[in-house]
C-alpha cells in the first residue's frame, strides 16, 4: 500500500503511520490490517524477515507488527533480527493469550508492546499509538511479567535452591527451618511470581534470574521432583 503524503505549508510533512506487517498466516494478517487501516493507518503487508532486512528500504516503517503464533523461540528471534535492523525502531508483537511468560520473552526480545490475539481488533491500533508516542504497552493481566513483585530474602533462598532441585525436607535442613516454614514461603512466592508449581517456578527463575536478584551456580539438567505445587 503506498504511503500519502501530504505536503503542508511551510514545508511540514504530515502522513499517516507507516506500518510493515509480518504475519504467520493470512487471516492474522487480514484481522491486523482491517484494524490499522480503520484507524487511519498505512499497513504493508511482508513475505519474510529476513528478505525484508536483506532488501533496500525506501522509507523506514514508523512501526512493525509481528506474529508467529506458538512459535515462541522462532518469533524470539525474529524480533531480535528487527530490533538490530531498527534499533529505534517501534516492534509491536501479537501473541497467544496462553503463551505462559510470552509477554515478558518478547520484551526481553526487544518488543515495545505486547497484543494478545483474543484482544486485537480492540487493543492493536491503541498500542502501536502508544508505542508511536514512546511508550512500552503490554496487556494489564501481565504487568507482573514486566514489572516483577519484588520478593523477601527468604524467599529468594528458598526458590533458588528449588531451582537446584532440592526437595523441601533438604531446604530445611540446610536453612535450618521447618519443612512447614518452606512450604510457607514457597506459597507465597508462587502468589508473587503467578506460577502454580515448583517447575513454573524454575522455569520463570531460569529465564530471568537478573530481575529476582537471584543465581544459581548449579544448573541441573533437570529440576522436576515429586513434591506437589507448594508442598
Amino acid at each position: 500500500m503506498s504511503v500519502d503524503r501530504t505536503i503542508l505549508d511551510e514545508g511540514r510533512t504530515e502522513c499517516a503511520p507507516l506500518v510493515d506487517m509480518f504475519a504467520d498466516d493470512d487471516l492474522a494478517a487480514r484481522r491486523i490490517e482491517s484494524v490499522l487501516t480503520a484507524d487511519g493507518m498505512d499497513v504493508a503487508a511482508r513475505q519474510g524477515v529476513a528478505e525484508w532486512i536483506a532488501s533496500d528500504q525506501d522509507v523506514e516503517p514508523d512501526a512493525v507488527v509481528i506474529t508467529f503464533g506458538r512459535g515462541l523461540t522462532e518469533r524470539d528471534r525474529q524480533i531480535r533480527r528487527l530490533r538490530n535492523r531498527l534499533p529505534e525502531g517501534h516492534l509491536i508483537v501479537v501473541i497467544p493469550e496462553d503463551s505462559r511468560r510470552g509477554v515478558r520473552r518478547a520484551i526481553e526480545a526487544g518488543a515495545d508492546g505486547v497484543v494478545f490475539e483474543s484482544a486485537l481488533e480492540r487493543v492493536l491500533s491503541p498500542t502501536v499509538r502508544a508505542v508511536l508516542a514512546g511508550q512500552t504497552a503490554v496487556p494489564a493481566a501481565a504487568r507482573r511479567e514486566v514489572d516483577p513483585p519484588a520478593l523477601s530474602g527468604r524467599e529468594k533462598q528458598v526458590l533458588g535452591m528449588v531451582v537446584t532441585g532440592l526437595s523441601n525436607n533438604a531446604i530445611a535442613g540446610e536453612l535450618f527451618l521447618a519443612e512447614s516454614t518452606v512450604k510457607s514461603h514457597l506459597s507465597s512466592a508462587f502468589s508473587k511470581l503467578g506460577v502454580r508449581s515448583r517447575n513454573e517456578a524454575a522455569d520463570v527463575i531460569l529465564q530471568s534470574e537478573y530481575q529476582y536478584g537471584l543465581a544459581s551456580s548449579a544448573r541441573p539438567a533437570t529440576y522436576a521432583t515429586t513434591e506437589g505445587s507448594a508442598q
